[in-house]
């Protein structure tokens, strides 16, 4: 029996393709064109992914939750989407904070008669602090303790500015709440106690307002102030996880933090001892060779030696073994990395890190400093996003890792959660994939076979359906293609002088996975099960024309066709099998071979030659989504935070992309110190996007200039030799910030100095258009001036320029995928929001 093959591939696979791709190289250029000043014709750019970066390679593995590989700099993965915030109530570490659960929280305040009551705390959560209910003063023991400087002299001098402008924006039902926040805060970093107890009271009272916060998240009747919710959820809790990483660094005990690793290293060292010396022991000139190496004081010190005492003693043994693996003598390099003496070298190695490490921790100053740095750093990033707070950010926290015990394990942990995880997610519901994807058909043809020694002619029809199922994967994601089909068919079988009509019908179900690991698909073999009936209805013979013997001939041929049913079941279900079975796998894994070719082409390649590839890239599904992460960063840079969303409904899809993948991706424009007229930048965006989309992108051409001192504006931009872009994106807005002097001639006032130049956007969607607005351009100088007119004047030219090239533009909420398809695939942005750092769209 021939099935046909044209419904399963059609069904299955051929649209996967395309729609992949366009998945992974639409859905930024609105972010784009607002970034570089001008608007693409054609259709949205790749969205750039992160850079390999080699820096952290050799950071500890620490175990993170939803981790799904061991390496340092990995971010932590975020939470499954849900509707609901991770924790609604505080934690038993935080309820300790008070004296009993019940009285976490005052009372609610009754809401002034005009506010709506949507805006009002709910009755079992906060308006205003109890005095001293969340602050117990430290207990007998912890008071009579020597006092540790902890957190005191650390911090920055003034409160965190977002957190407390966040809180400035509540409606007044949470002001009492707000204020009781920012009065404790900006107390804690002006002066915070010396005493230990009272600084982890006070991280364990913000933990309980992240709580509220969080509680609030989850109910609806807080929707007018939800985006003031997630902004104050993302400063509080990067600051809480932070600040308790720092705590726990700055007063731990290097000894209780090491100790297993030291009692590790004198054991292995102990164990390689033994086996270089019994290869010594064998070779010739082994007795010199154990004398060089000093295997005996090796061994008598790493059994019985202070820390001090073993390394004097191994680290020249090291340095020895360090110059003879590595000699141009090749007898002696040979010998010196035989495998006993590699495994001697090593375990030299190990040790000498470990107590090195040990003996820098006694040096808390250096800590501390390093410390201060790191804090100082993650609030000027907070601020500003500049490569300068960046890179001292990672510096304080690379020298961390040396000096400290743990390897900076507790503040690992901390920055993987907050500024080194993924800073572009991707994530498409299950509908989306059915909605777009499934297909059924339906194909005729004829029958031709030989069973049961019967020639077999007929007609058969095959209908086939492809779906998708979401199998939750933690490590990759997992697609499951569903093949459902019919086959009927109408045969006759000729077998001598006998005919036999049947009506037969086969059902077949398949299965088949697709793993994708954030950049490459593949698949297992598909699994096929199949159901078949075939039914006798009726027979002719040569002794039709016999009334008796015609109907005893009939009854008798029928008979033995029913005798035979569950053989001619069996072989037609074989049949069935054995051609949908490779027909499907074949189908599939063709389109998904493409696909990965496609994708190295049009993806991989582009941004490895742009430095765009990511350093860290993942997927996986849940049962309702497919999510992928991906990150760009490289040593001396900060990535994303993990941040709070909602599941999609049915059929949608969602792109957020962190400030800091625009940020570090416009960093590879290599704009710094470049002169560049509007023309010229304009050319050269227009030819990195076609570099990166491997066709030609045209951009809309560069407005003239209008206004009453158009004849005044510059020529040119004279960017800045760091961050000449930049953005930042908070509370509903995407900042650009433009660090450039600006050339033009003299006689129209000569060269303005370096300048910031911040321009505010908005993004909404308006029926059936996504509307970019700006708001008022500020212009301040990078060096202080002594000419306040002068400086006057410059900024009301600048603005000019800029609020001319930067006017309301308007762009179609709706994106064409598939634009080559007989049937292509249209979605629609229904939602964008700008928050903590995250620029996210909603499709459907």
């Amino acid at each position: 029996m021939r099935i046909s093959s044209a419904g399963i591939r059609e069904g299955v696979a051929a649209r996967v393709r395309r729609q992949m791709i366009e998945f992974l190289l639409a859905g930024a250029l609105i972010v784009w064109a607002l970034v570089t000043g001008v608007r693409a014709q054609d259709d949205a750019e790749p969205t750039p992914i992160p850079a390999v970066d080699k820096s952290v390679a050799d950071e500890p593995a620490i175990e993170v939750p939803v981790a799904a590989e061991p390496e340092s700099d990995k971010p932590a993965e975020p939470e499954p989407a849900t509707d609901k915030p991770a924790a609604e109530k505080p934690t038993a570490e935080e309820t300790t904070v008070e004296e009993k659960p019940a009285a976490e929280e005052p009372a609610k305040e009754k809401p002034a008669a005009d506010k709506p009551a949507a805006e009002d705390p709910p009755a079992d959560k906060p308006v205003a602090d109890k005095p001293a209910a969340e602050e117990p003063a430290a207990d007998a023991t912890e008071a009579n303790k020597p006092v540790a400087s902890g957190l005191s002299g650390l911090l920055p001098e003034e409160a965190p500015a977002d957190i407390l402008a966040t809180l400035g924006t509540l409606p007044e039902t949470w002001t009492a709440w707000g204020e009781g926040i920012t009065q404790k805060l900006s107390d804690f970093y002006s002066a915070p106690p010396a005493d230990l107890a009272a600084q982890r009271a006070m991280i364990a009272f913000l933990k309980l307002k992240l709580a509220t916060v969080n509680r609030a998240l989850a109910d609806h009747q807080f929707g007018s102030i939800r985006n003031q919710l997630i902004s104050l959820h993302g400063s509080l809790a990067r600051r809480i996880d932070v600040l308790e990483a720092v705590l726990d660094t700055a007063t731990e005990n290097p000894l209780a933090a090491v100790n297993p690793a030291i009692d590790q290293a004198k054991q292995d060292l102990l164990a390689a001892t033994d086996v270089a010396d019994g290869y010594l022991d064998v070779v010739e000139g082994g007795a010199a060779w154990k004398t060089y190496l000093r295997t005996a004081e090796v061994r008598a010190i790493a059994s019985g030696g202070d820390l001090a005492q073993i390394l004097a003693q191994i680290s020249p043994v090291l340095a020895k073994l360090d110059d003879a693996s590595q000699t141009s003598d090749t007898a002696v390099r040979a010998f010196a990395n035989a495998p006993a003496l590699r495994t001697y070298h090593r375990d030299l190695g190990r040790a000498v890190s470990v107590l090195t490490k040990v003996a820098g921790t006694n040096n808390k100053d250096a800590v501390r400093n390093q410390l201060q740095a790191l804090l100082a750093g993650l609030e000027k990033y907070e601020a500003s996003s500049t490569t300068e707070a960046a890179v001292q950010v990672r510096s304080a926290y690379d020298a961390l890792r040396n000096l400290t015990a743990d390897g900076g394990a507790r503040l690992t942990i901390a920055l993987r959660q907050h500024y080194f995880n993924s800073n572009i997610q991707i994530a498409i519901s299950e509908g989306f994939f059915n909605r777009t994807l499934a297909k059924s058909q339906s194909e005729d043809g004829g029958v031709r076979d030989f069973v049961l020694g019967a020639d077999v002619y007929g007609s058969q029809t095959t209908t086939t359906f492809s779906s998708f199922d979401l199998i939750p994967s933690e490590r990759n994601a997992v697609i499951r293609i569903n093949l459902t089909g019919n086959v009927d068919t109408n045969t006759e079988a000729y077998k001598s002088s006998v005919v036999i009509y049947s009506n037969g019908n086969s059902q077949f179900f398949g299965s088949k996975d697709i793993f994708f690991d954030g950049m490459t698909f593949s698949t297992n073999r598909a699994a096929i099960q199949v159901n078949s009936s075939n039914t006798p209805v009726g027979a002719s013979t040569k002794l039709d024309h016999m009334p008796l013997l015609g109907n005893f001939a009939r009854n008798l041929a029928m008979d033995g066709a029913r005798k035979k049913q569950p053989q001619a079941e069996a072989i037609a279900a074989e049949r069935v099998g054995t051609r949908v079975g490779p027909e499907f796998d074949n189908a599939v894994d063709s389109q998904f071979s493409e696909l990965n070719s496609k994708l190295n082409e049009k993806v991989v390649t582009p941004l490895k030659s742009d430095n765009l590839y990511p350093d860290f890239k993942a997927s996986r599904t849940t049962d309702t989504e497919l999510q992928l992460f991906s990150r760009l960063m490289a040593g001396d840079e900060l990535a994303g935070d993990a941040n709070l969303t909602a599941s999609l409904a049915e059929g949608e899809v969602a792109l957020r992309v962190h400030e800091s993948l625009i940020n570090n991706a416009l960093d590879r424009l290599q704009l710094a110190g470049k002169m560049m007229t509007d023309e010229e930048l304009h050319l050269f965006l227009q030819g990195k996007l076609t570099k990166l989309r491997k066709k030609p992108v045209t951009l809309a051409e560069p407005k003239p200039a209008t206004g009453p001192e158009a004849d005044q504006y510059p020529q040119a931009f004279v960017f800045a030799d760091t961050d000449p872009l930049r953005v930042k994106i908070a509370d509903g807005k995407i900042m650009m910030i433009i660090r450039a002097g600006f050339h033009r001639e003299e006689a129209k006032g000569g060269d303005i100095p370096p300048q910031i130049v911040t321009v505010p956007l908005t993004l909404t969607v308006e029926g059936e258009e996504i509307v970019a607005t700006r708001g008022d351009v500020s212009v301040d100088p990078v060096d202080p001036v002594t000419n306040v007119t002068a400086q006057v004047a410059r900024a009301g030219v600048i603005k000019g320029k800029i609020q001319s090239a930067f006017q309301e533009s308007r762009h179609s909420r709706k994106l064409t995928l598939e634009k080559d398809s007989p049937t292509p695939i249209s979605i629609s942005v229904t939602e964008v929001t700008a928050l903590d750092g995250w620029l996210s769209y909603r499709f459907r």
